[in-house]
């Protein structure tokens, strides 16, 4: 039982990582929920995939490690797409800045899928 609870606090914490700003472009902050690249999505079908293994608990050590490599491409995803729209607003006069969330969304998402993978192993029931 104690495993699953310290899974479901690291699923947590990638939920907030997600919801701290991203990214500031002229005073405009973006939160992992509200920027619309496409590769951020893949950081949110991380976390569904976490939350299936946090309930149904089957293959749950795959899915978690899943999990966390598609948050890792959506953080990255998420970078690329700051630096191109820094490249791109030079001509606008538009400032862009690199807010921490995503630094600690990368972090956490590789905590995740390193702790995650092996407190997953532990909560799997075992069949008699």
């Amino acid at each position: 039982m104690k495993h699953r609870v310290i899974y479901a606090i690291l699923w947590l914490l990638t939920v907030i990582a997600y919801s701290i700003p991203w990214a500031t472009a002229d005073g405009q902050t973006f939160v992992g929920w509200n920027f619309t690249v496409p590769f951020s999505i893949t950081y949110v079908i991380g976390i569904l995939l976490g939350l299936i293994a946090l309930i149904v608990r089957y293959k749950s050590v795959s899915m978690t490690i899943t999990a966390g490599i598609l948050m890792i491409l959506g953080v990255v995803g998420a970078l690329v797409s700051c630096y191109s729209m820094g490249v791109l607003s030079g001509s606008t006069a538009t400032k862009v800045h690199i807010e921490a969330g995503v630094g600690f969304a990368f972090i956490l998402s590789i905590v995740y899928m390193v702790a995650g993978a092996y407190f997953s192993k532990r909560m799997v029931v075992k069949k008699a």
